[in-house]
C-alpha cells in the first residue's frame, strides 16, 4: 500500500510558469518515481518537450536519480525542487 506525505514542491526560475509560484505543499506518494510523476502530471508540464534535458529535479538538495536508485521514500516536509541547468556560453 503507497504512503501520502505531505511535501514541498519548489519550482525554480522558468518553471514557476507551471504553478504560478515558487514554493507550496502538496500531498504526494511516498515512492519518489510516482511523487514526481505526479507533479509533472499534476502541472501538466512537457516535461518529454526538451524540459528532461534542461531541468535537474533534486530531493533534499541530492540528484533524484541518486535518491531514487537507493530505495529512499519520501518522508512528511522533505523537499523536490526543479531547477532549471543555466546555459552559457
Amino acid at each position: 500500500m503507497e504512503k501520502s506525505v505531505s511535501v514541498t514542491v519548489r519550482f525554480i526560475t522558468l518553471m514557476q510558469r507551471y504553478s504560478g509560484r515558487r514554493e507550496f505543499k502538496m500531498a504526494l506518494p511516498n515512492d519518489p518515481s510516482k511523487a514526481i510523476e505526479a507533479i509533472i502530471t499534476h502541472f501538466h508540464i512537457p516535461w518529454k518537450d526538451n524540459l528532461e534535458k534542461r531541468t535537474r529535479i533534486f530531493i533534499n538538495k541530492q540528484f533524484a536519480e541518486s535518491y531514487i536508485k537507493r530505495g529512499e521514500k519520501l518522508k512528511t516536509d522533505d523537499l523536490i525542487a526543479f531547477i532549471p541547468i543555466s546555459g552559457g556560453g
